[in-house]
């Protein structure tokens, strides 16, 4: 149920991302990391959210833990992420309220109120299509899907690694050109 879960939640989370800045931007936008219709941020949040608040009923209590679960998730994969990639794959400092520019008061309110959709609608109803679909059916199709999210995280992370290494390149040969006199900056 658990690679279900976070499949479908990736998936949404993509679209929702996509849809949102495409429409901001006025042009078609993909804003996953990887090169699939998924980001995996909304896949382990969700995962995150069902497994932590499940089991509590006050929507209150769902909207303050959901926001502070989804906050602590997205600070840490943002300073993991900008650490490994030496990038930085948003930033909330334009935002009133920020930390750091990785998490701001309005993405705390936004997961708040998605935790509590998440836990009391949407994820019930999800649930009992996963569970209505035959299990040979369903094995297969999240074994495809995690192959295929293997593959393209091999193949991302090795494009990411190959420009890394270019841009070193292109740094070291700027500042030999600039300490020749090539060059001034």
């Amino acid at each position: 149920m658990y690679c279900s879960w976070f499949i479908i939640y990736s998936v949404i989370g993509w679209a929702y991302e996509s849809l949102l800045c495409s429409v901001i931007e006025r042009r078609l936008i993909n804003r996953g990391f990887l090169n699939g219709p998924y980001c995996p941020i909304y896949g382990f949040g969700a995962l995150l959210d069902i497994i932590c608040l499940n089991s509590f009923s006050d929507p209150l209590e769902i909207f303050f833990l959901g926001a502070l679960l989804n906050c602590t998730l997205e600070y840490w994969t943002s300073f993991v992420m900008e650490k490994m990639f030496n990038a930085r794959w948003w930033d909330y400092s334009d935002k009133k309220f920020n930390i750091n520019g990785r998490i701001c008061l309005i993405g705390a309110i936004v997961f708040g109120l998605f935790c509590v959709l998440l836990i009391k609608v949407i994820n019930p109803v999800v649930t009992a299509y996963i569970n209505a679909i035959p299990k040979l059916i369903l094995n297969i199709a999240v074994i495809l899907f995690l192959v295929g999210y293997a593959i393209d995280n091999i193949i991302t992370f090795s494009a990411v690694a190959k420009l890394d290494d270019k841009l070193r390149e292109l740094k070291e040969v700027l500042e030999r050109a600039n300490k020749s006199g090539i060059l001034y900056f």
